[in-house]
Protein backbone atom coordinates (compact mmCIF):
# COMPACT_ATOMS: atom_id res chain seq x y z
CA UNK A 1 0.00 0.00 0.00
CA UNK A 2 1.66 3.30 -0.76
CA UNK A 3 0.30 5.65 1.41
CA UNK A 4 1.03 3.32 4.08
CA UNK A 5 4.49 2.86 3.15
CA UNK A 6 4.72 6.27 2.99
CA UNK A 7 3.89 6.88 6.65
CA UNK A 8 5.74 4.59 7.75
CA UNK A 9 8.76 5.80 6.43
CA UNK A 10 7.86 9.31 7.48
CA UNK A 11 7.52 7.57 11.04
CA UNK A 12 10.84 5.85 10.47
CA UNK A 13 12.86 9.38 10.38
CA UNK A 14 10.74 10.42 13.16
CA UNK A 15 11.91 8.11 15.49
CA UNK A 16 15.47 8.26 14.64
CA UNK A 17 15.71 5.89 12.41
CA UNK A 18 15.78 2.87 14.61
CA UNK A 19 15.46 -0.36 13.49
CA UNK A 20 14.56 -1.69 16.94
CA UNK A 21 11.62 0.34 17.30
CA UNK A 22 10.62 -0.18 13.85
CA UNK A 23 10.54 -3.90 14.23
CA UNK A 24 8.87 -3.20 17.77
CA UNK A 25 5.92 -1.27 15.59
CA UNK A 26 5.49 -4.56 13.16
CA UNK A 27 5.34 -7.11 15.08
CA UNK A 28 3.09 -5.79 18.22
CA UNK A 29 0.50 -4.20 15.03
CA UNK A 30 -2.81 -5.57 14.80
CA UNK A 31 -2.10 -6.60 11.40
CA UNK A 32 0.99 -8.52 12.43
CA UNK A 33 -0.88 -10.25 15.83
CA UNK A 34 -3.49 -11.56 13.42
CA UNK A 35 -5.13 -15.15 13.69
CA UNK A 36 -5.11 -17.11 10.34
CA UNK A 37 -8.67 -18.33 11.16
CA UNK A 38 -9.44 -14.58 10.19
CA UNK A 39 -12.44 -12.23 11.83
CA UNK A 40 -14.33 -13.76 14.72
CA UNK A 41 -17.06 -12.39 13.37
CA UNK A 42 -18.56 -14.55 10.64
CA UNK A 43 -20.27 -12.04 8.47
CA UNK A 44 -16.86 -10.62 8.59
CA UNK A 45 -15.38 -13.60 7.58
CA UNK A 46 -17.42 -14.34 4.38
CA UNK A 47 -16.64 -10.89 3.07
CA UNK A 48 -13.64 -11.24 3.91
CA UNK A 49 -13.21 -14.54 2.07
CA UNK A 50 -15.41 -13.00 -1.36
CA UNK A 51 -13.36 -10.26 -1.29
CA UNK A 52 -9.92 -10.97 -1.00
CA UNK A 53 -9.63 -14.65 -1.14
CA UNK A 54 -5.85 -15.40 -1.39
CA UNK A 55 -5.46 -12.71 1.24
CA UNK A 56 -3.50 -10.02 -0.54
CA UNK A 57 -4.77 -7.53 1.74
CA UNK A 58 -3.84 -9.22 4.69
CA UNK A 59 -7.06 -9.54 6.50
CA UNK A 60 -5.65 -12.87 8.37
CA UNK A 61 -2.36 -14.29 8.86
CA UNK A 62 -1.25 -16.86 6.53
CA UNK A 63 -0.42 -20.52 8.00
CA UNK A 64 3.27 -20.82 8.65
CA UNK A 65 5.16 -24.09 9.26
CA UNK A 66 8.03 -23.93 11.90
CA UNK A 67 11.24 -24.05 10.44
CA UNK A 68 13.74 -26.96 11.64
CA UNK A 69 15.59 -24.06 13.90
CA UNK A 70 11.83 -23.51 15.40
CA UNK A 71 10.32 -26.90 15.52
CA UNK A 72 13.63 -28.17 17.41
CA UNK A 73 13.40 -25.04 19.87
CA UNK A 74 9.53 -25.30 20.25
CA UNK A 75 10.17 -29.50 21.37
CA UNK A 76 12.77 -28.08 23.70
CA UNK A 77 10.65 -25.59 25.55
CA UNK A 78 7.35 -28.23 25.67
CA UNK A 79 9.13 -30.29 28.00
CA UNK A 80 11.04 -27.50 29.69
CA UNK A 81 14.30 -28.42 28.76
CA UNK A 82 15.32 -25.00 26.60
CA UNK A 83 18.56 -23.55 27.55
CA UNK A 84 17.99 -19.77 26.77
CA UNK A 85 21.71 -18.68 27.97
CA UNK A 86 23.24 -16.14 25.27
CA UNK A 87 26.80 -16.80 23.59
CA UNK A 88 29.53 -19.33 23.97
CA UNK A 89 30.84 -22.13 21.26
CA UNK A 90 28.55 -23.81 18.52
CA UNK A 91 27.77 -27.08 19.07
CA UNK A 92 26.94 -30.32 17.49
CA UNK A 93 22.98 -30.55 17.87
CA UNK A 94 23.04 -33.92 16.63
CA UNK A 95 25.61 -36.17 18.80
CA UNK A 96 24.84 -37.58 21.54
CA UNK A 97 23.79 -36.94 24.18
CA UNK A 98 21.76 -34.37 22.36
CA UNK A 99 22.81 -30.66 23.74
CA UNK A 100 19.50 -28.20 24.93
CA UNK A 101 21.15 -25.19 23.73
CA UNK A 102 18.56 -23.10 21.27
CA UNK A 103 18.89 -23.97 17.44
CA UNK A 104 20.90 -20.86 16.96
CA UNK A 105 23.84 -21.99 18.20
CA UNK A 106 24.05 -25.30 16.16
CA UNK A 107 27.51 -26.24 15.22
CA UNK A 108 27.42 -25.47 11.39
CA UNK A 109 29.87 -27.34 8.95
CA UNK A 110 30.17 -26.03 5.39
CA UNK A 111 31.81 -29.24 3.85
CA UNK A 112 29.27 -31.72 5.76
CA UNK A 113 26.25 -30.31 6.35
CA UNK A 114 23.47 -32.33 8.56
CA UNK A 115 21.33 -34.47 6.19
CA UNK A 116 18.84 -33.36 8.89
CA UNK A 117 19.08 -29.89 7.95
CA UNK A 118 19.10 -30.00 4.61
CA UNK A 119 15.99 -32.01 4.62
CA UNK A 120 14.87 -29.15 6.65
CA UNK A 121 15.09 -26.64 3.55
CA UNK A 122 17.78 -25.53 5.42
CA UNK A 123 20.24 -22.51 3.55
CA UNK A 124 22.76 -23.58 1.70
CA UNK A 125 25.65 -21.66 3.74
CA UNK A 126 27.81 -21.45 0.76
CA UNK A 127 25.37 -19.26 -0.77
CA UNK A 128 23.58 -15.93 -0.07
CA UNK A 129 19.98 -17.13 -0.01
CA UNK A 130 17.64 -14.27 0.28
CA UNK A 131 14.71 -16.71 1.19
CA UNK A 132 14.52 -20.68 1.81
CA UNK A 133 12.54 -23.28 0.00
CA UNK A 134 9.99 -24.81 1.36
CA UNK A 135 9.23 -28.56 0.55
CA UNK A 136 6.66 -31.40 2.12
CA UNK A 137 8.72 -34.88 1.88
CA UNK A 138 8.42 -37.91 3.51
CA UNK A 139 11.70 -37.62 5.30
CA UNK A 140 10.58 -35.20 7.74
CA UNK A 141 7.49 -36.99 8.69
CA UNK A 142 9.76 -40.29 9.39
CA UNK A 143 12.61 -37.92 11.15
CA UNK A 144 9.68 -37.01 13.47
CA UNK A 145 8.53 -40.46 13.89
CA UNK A 146 11.62 -42.26 14.26
CA UNK A 147 14.89 -39.81 14.71
CA UNK A 148 16.26 -40.56 18.57
CA UNK A 149 16.18 -36.52 18.76
CA UNK A 150 12.53 -36.76 18.60
CA UNK A 151 12.18 -39.86 20.68
CA UNK A 152 14.55 -38.52 23.28
CA UNK A 153 11.86 -35.40 23.54
CA UNK A 154 8.60 -37.44 23.70
CA UNK A 155 10.34 -39.86 26.24
CA UNK A 156 11.08 -36.31 28.55
CA UNK A 157 7.69 -34.62 28.13
CA UNK A 158 5.99 -38.30 29.58
CA UNK A 159 8.31 -38.08 32.18
CA UNK A 160 7.33 -34.74 33.56
CA UNK A 161 3.76 -36.08 33.53
CA UNK A 162 3.06 -36.89 37.61
CA UNK A 163 2.70 -40.37 37.87
CA UNK A 164 -0.07 -40.17 40.75
CA UNK A 165 -2.31 -38.43 37.94
CA UNK A 166 -4.97 -40.38 36.89
CA UNK A 167 -5.24 -40.81 33.04
CA UNK A 168 -7.50 -38.16 32.53
CA UNK A 169 -5.21 -35.49 34.18
CA UNK A 170 -2.22 -37.15 32.30
CA UNK A 171 -4.15 -36.36 28.99
CA UNK A 172 -4.92 -32.98 29.97
CA UNK A 173 -1.34 -32.24 31.06
CA UNK A 174 0.04 -33.43 27.77
CA UNK A 175 -2.50 -30.77 26.18
CA UNK A 176 -1.10 -28.15 28.02
CA UNK A 177 2.69 -28.62 27.89
CA UNK A 178 2.26 -29.39 24.04
CA UNK A 179 -0.34 -27.22 22.61
CA UNK A 180 -0.76 -24.70 25.90
CA UNK A 181 -4.40 -26.04 25.77
CA UNK A 182 -7.13 -28.39 27.29
CA UNK A 183 -7.89 -31.11 24.89
CA UNK A 184 -11.63 -31.42 23.72
CA UNK A 185 -13.88 -34.25 24.68
CA UNK A 186 -13.67 -36.03 21.78
CA UNK A 187 -9.88 -35.72 21.80
CA UNK A 188 -10.17 -36.36 25.60
CA UNK A 189 -11.81 -39.72 24.86
CA UNK A 190 -9.57 -40.88 22.00
CA UNK A 191 -6.39 -40.27 24.25
CA UNK A 192 -8.36 -42.31 26.92
CA UNK A 193 -9.01 -45.12 24.50
CA UNK A 194 -5.96 -45.16 22.93
CA UNK A 195 -4.32 -45.61 26.25
CA UNK A 196 -5.80 -48.11 27.40
CA UNK A 197 -5.78 -50.16 24.69
CA UNK A 198 -2.16 -49.91 23.42
CA UNK A 199 -0.88 -53.50 23.40
CA UNK A 200 3.03 -53.81 24.45
CA UNK A 201 4.87 -54.69 21.40
CA UNK A 202 7.10 -57.40 20.69
CA UNK A 203 11.16 -56.45 19.65
CA UNK A 204 11.51 -58.05 16.52
CA UNK A 205 13.95 -61.26 16.02
CA UNK A 206 16.84 -61.01 14.20
CA UNK A 207 17.39 -63.07 11.03
CA UNK A 208 18.41 -66.82 11.82
CA UNK A 209 20.86 -65.88 9.03
CA UNK A 210 22.80 -62.90 10.93
CA UNK A 211 24.29 -65.06 13.07
CA UNK A 212 26.88 -66.40 9.75
CA UNK A 213 28.10 -62.62 9.25
CA UNK A 214 31.14 -61.28 11.40
CA UNK A 215 32.50 -58.04 10.33
CA UNK A 216 36.41 -57.16 10.94
CA UNK A 217 39.71 -55.95 9.31
CA UNK A 218 43.24 -58.02 8.60
CA UNK A 219 45.20 -57.25 5.61
CA UNK A 220 45.00 -59.46 1.71
CA UNK A 221 47.95 -61.68 1.17
CA UNK A 222 48.48 -61.48 -2.73
CA UNK A 223 51.15 -64.22 -2.75
CA UNK A 224 48.65 -66.57 -1.01
CA UNK A 225 45.56 -65.12 -1.72
CA UNK A 226 44.24 -65.24 1.57
CA UNK A 227 42.99 -62.87 4.16
CA UNK A 228 45.98 -62.26 6.53
CA UNK A 229 45.34 -61.45 10.01
CA UNK A 230 41.68 -61.18 10.72
CA UNK A 231 40.81 -59.07 13.40
CA UNK A 232 36.64 -58.36 14.50
CA UNK A 233 36.01 -54.81 14.86
CA UNK A 234 35.56 -54.27 18.40
CA UNK A 235 33.38 -51.43 18.48
CA UNK A 236 28.95 -51.50 17.53
CA UNK A 237 27.86 -48.08 17.13
CA UNK A 238 24.10 -49.16 16.45
CA UNK A 239 24.44 -48.96 12.69
CA UNK A 240 28.65 -48.89 11.70
CA UNK A 241 31.17 -51.76 13.34
CA UNK A 242 34.46 -49.93 13.73
CA UNK A 243 37.08 -49.19 15.95
CA UNK A 244 36.11 -47.26 18.59
CA UNK A 245 33.29 -44.78 19.96
CA UNK A 246 35.27 -42.17 17.48
CA UNK A 247 35.45 -42.59 14.07
CA UNK A 248 38.29 -42.51 12.63
CA UNK A 249 39.73 -44.48 15.75
CA UNK A 250 42.76 -43.28 17.07
CA UNK A 251 44.31 -46.70 16.90
CA UNK A 252 42.71 -48.83 13.61
CA UNK A 253 41.99 -45.32 12.07
CA UNK A 254 39.07 -45.25 9.25
CA UNK A 255 37.52 -48.72 8.90
CA UNK A 256 34.21 -49.41 9.17
CA UNK A 257 31.56 -51.98 8.06
CA UNK A 258 27.60 -50.62 7.71
CA UNK A 259 24.90 -52.34 6.01
CA UNK A 260 25.19 -51.40 2.98
CA UNK A 261 29.15 -50.60 2.69
CA UNK A 262 31.78 -49.10 4.57
CA UNK A 263 35.26 -47.52 4.70
CA UNK A 264 38.65 -49.26 4.81
CA UNK A 265 41.40 -48.70 7.14
CA UNK A 266 44.55 -46.12 6.77
CA UNK A 267 46.57 -48.94 4.79
CA UNK A 268 46.18 -52.27 3.12
CA UNK A 269 47.05 -53.83 6.33
CA UNK A 270 43.59 -52.39 7.65
CA UNK A 271 41.04 -53.74 4.88
CA UNK A 272 37.84 -53.74 5.54
CA UNK A 273 36.53 -57.51 5.88
CA UNK A 274 33.06 -58.95 5.69
CA UNK A 275 33.05 -62.11 6.52
CA UNK A 276 30.51 -65.10 5.57
CA UNK A 277 30.84 -68.62 7.14
CA UNK A 278 29.36 -71.49 5.83
CA UNK A 279 27.06 -73.29 8.83
CA UNK A 280 26.85 -76.50 6.26
CA UNK A 281 28.01 -78.29 3.79
CA UNK A 282 26.75 -76.74 0.27
CA UNK A 283 26.61 -74.90 -2.63
CA UNK A 284 26.41 -71.50 -2.90
CA UNK A 285 25.99 -68.63 -5.74
CA UNK A 286 27.21 -65.24 -4.68
CA UNK A 287 25.94 -61.91 -6.04
CA UNK A 288 27.05 -58.79 -5.21
CA UNK A 289 27.35 -55.33 -6.42
CA UNK A 290 30.54 -52.63 -6.02
CA UNK A 291 30.05 -49.11 -5.74
CA UNK A 292 32.80 -46.03 -5.29
CA UNK A 293 31.41 -42.59 -5.96
CA UNK A 294 33.33 -40.22 -4.82
CA UNK A 295 35.87 -38.25 -7.85
CA UNK A 296 38.79 -37.57 -5.33
CA UNK A 297 41.42 -39.58 -5.04
CA UNK A 298 42.45 -42.87 -6.67
CA UNK A 299 39.47 -45.57 -5.83
CA UNK A 300 39.92 -48.69 -4.04
CA UNK A 301 40.79 -52.50 -4.57
CA UNK A 302 38.48 -55.27 -3.19
CA UNK A 303 38.65 -58.86 -3.29
CA UNK A 304 36.13 -62.24 -3.08
CA UNK A 305 38.23 -64.99 -1.27
CA UNK A 306 37.35 -67.90 0.80
CA UNK A 307 39.76 -70.37 2.67
CA UNK A 308 38.74 -73.29 0.86
CA UNK A 309 40.00 -71.77 -2.76
CA UNK A 310 41.71 -68.45 -2.79
CA UNK A 311 40.46 -65.36 -4.85
CA UNK A 312 37.09 -65.57 -6.65
CA UNK A 313 36.85 -62.01 -7.45
CA UNK A 314 39.07 -58.49 -7.81
CA UNK A 315 38.48 -55.33 -8.97
CA UNK A 316 39.74 -51.94 -8.96
CA UNK A 317 37.00 -49.33 -8.81
CA UNK A 318 37.30 -45.95 -8.65
CA UNK A 319 33.87 -43.70 -9.62
CA UNK A 320 31.85 -46.79 -10.90
CA UNK A 321 29.62 -49.74 -10.46
CA UNK A 322 30.45 -52.86 -10.92
CA UNK A 323 28.68 -56.17 -10.22
CA UNK A 324 30.80 -59.18 -8.92
CA UNK A 325 29.31 -62.38 -8.90
CA UNK A 326 30.23 -65.98 -8.37
CA UNK A 327 27.88 -68.73 -9.83
CA UNK A 328 28.43 -71.83 -8.53
CA UNK A 329 31.26 -72.64 -5.09
CA UNK A 330 30.85 -75.68 -2.99
CA UNK A 331 31.83 -74.73 0.93
CA UNK A 332 32.21 -77.10 3.78
CA UNK A 333 31.60 -76.72 7.75
CA UNK A 334 33.09 -73.69 8.54
CA UNK A 335 34.83 -72.22 5.55
CA UNK A 336 34.49 -68.82 5.05
CA UNK A 337 33.89 -66.02 2.16
CA UNK A 338 35.48 -63.08 2.74
CA UNK A 339 33.94 -59.74 1.00
CA UNK A 340 37.56 -57.51 1.24
CA UNK A 341 37.97 -53.90 0.50
CA UNK A 342 41.44 -51.92 1.19
CA UNK A 343 42.72 -48.47 -0.61
CA UNK A 344 44.22 -47.81 -3.81
CA UNK A 345 47.59 -46.09 -3.96
CA UNK A 346 46.65 -43.57 -1.32
CA UNK A 347 43.67 -42.87 1.17
CA UNK A 348 41.28 -40.35 -0.16
CA UNK A 349 37.59 -40.71 -0.33
CA UNK A 350 37.66 -44.59 -0.19
CA UNK A 351 34.22 -44.87 1.21
CA UNK A 352 32.45 -47.71 -0.96
CA UNK A 353 28.64 -49.66 -1.26
CA UNK A 354 28.77 -53.51 -1.57
CA UNK A 355 25.50 -55.74 -0.96
CA UNK A 356 26.40 -58.79 -1.01
CA UNK A 357 24.30 -61.97 -0.90
CA UNK A 358 25.33 -65.92 -0.38
CA UNK A 359 22.17 -68.11 -1.77
CA UNK A 360 22.32 -71.76 -1.29
CA UNK A 361 21.79 -73.42 -4.33
CA UNK A 362 20.19 -77.17 -5.30
CA UNK A 363 18.18 -77.31 -2.27
CA UNK A 364 14.69 -77.39 -1.24
CA UNK A 365 15.16 -74.85 1.69
CA UNK A 366 16.60 -72.29 -1.01
CA UNK A 367 18.24 -70.27 2.45
CA UNK A 368 19.47 -66.85 1.49
CA UNK A 369 21.92 -64.24 3.19
CA UNK A 370 22.23 -60.98 2.33
CA UNK A 371 24.59 -58.43 4.37
CA UNK A 372 22.12 -55.90 4.27
CA UNK A 373 19.07 -57.25 5.59
CA UNK A 374 21.44 -59.63 7.56
CA UNK A 375 23.03 -56.77 9.30
CA UNK A 376 22.69 -55.70 13.01
CA UNK A 377 20.32 -53.30 14.60
CA UNK A 378 20.36 -51.20 17.49
CA UNK A 379 17.37 -52.35 19.23
CA UNK A 380 15.22 -49.43 21.02
CA UNK A 381 12.89 -50.11 23.67
CA UNK A 382 9.61 -49.21 22.50
CA UNK A 383 7.52 -46.08 23.81
CA UNK A 384 5.15 -46.41 26.23
CA UNK A 385 1.96 -45.70 25.71
CA UNK A 386 1.88 -42.56 26.98
CA UNK A 387 5.31 -41.54 25.61
CA UNK A 388 3.49 -42.90 21.95
CA UNK A 389 0.54 -39.91 22.86
CA UNK A 390 3.43 -37.40 23.48
CA UNK A 391 5.12 -38.52 20.34
CA UNK A 392 1.34 -37.91 18.68
CA UNK A 393 1.31 -34.35 19.80
CA UNK A 394 5.23 -32.97 18.84
CA UNK A 395 4.04 -34.85 15.37
CA UNK A 396 0.27 -32.63 15.31
CA UNK A 397 0.01 -29.83 12.62
CA UNK A 398 -1.27 -28.16 15.68
CA UNK A 399 2.00 -28.21 16.83
CA UNK A 400 4.17 -27.90 13.83
CA UNK A 401 2.59 -24.62 12.24
CA UNK A 402 1.72 -21.06 13.59
CA UNK A 403 -2.27 -20.41 13.34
Amino acid sequence: HPELLDWLADWFIREGWSLKKLHRLIVTSGTFRQSSSGPAEDDDLARAIRHDPANRLLWRMNVHRLSFEEMRDSMLAATAQLDRSIGGKPTNLFAEPFPVRRTLYGLIDRQFLPGTLRMFDFANPDLPIPKRSETTVPQQSLFLMNHPLALERAKILAAAVPGDFSVDDQIRELYRRVLQREPTGSQQAAAREFLATDAPQEEPAAPSTAADWTYGFGEYDEASQRVRGFTPLPHFTGSAWQGGEAWPDSALGWVQLTATGGHPGNDRAHAAVRRWTAPAAMTVTIQSELKHEPPAGDGIRAFIVTSRSGQLQTAKVHQHTLPLNVESLQVMPGDTIDFVVDIGDTLNSDQFLWTCSVSESASATGRLWNSRSDFPRETLAPLSPLEQLAQVLLCSNEFLFVD
